[in-house]
């Protein structure tokens, strides 16, 4: 049986542009090497960029 994983990432600041895409790449491997794990990826640009772009944290609706 197959089991997935919805995740939502968020860069960081600073590092966190880095870690994110590594740490997506580990469990790709990760779920190709299991075969019935996955992972299903949403992005979301809220970091740091964002606020000073926008002067809040996130969209009013982006918990919906």
């Amino acid at each position: 049986m197959m089991t997935t994983y919805q995740i939502a990432t968020i860069p960081g600041d600073g590092i966190g542009k880095e870690v994110i895409p590594a740490g997506r790449e580990v469990l790709q491997a990760l779920a190709a090497s299991l075969k019935h794990l996955d992972f299903q990826f949403s992005d979301f640009g809220w970091g740091g960029d964002w606020y000073r772009a926008h002067g809040e944290m996130m969209p009013a609706d982006g918990l919906d």
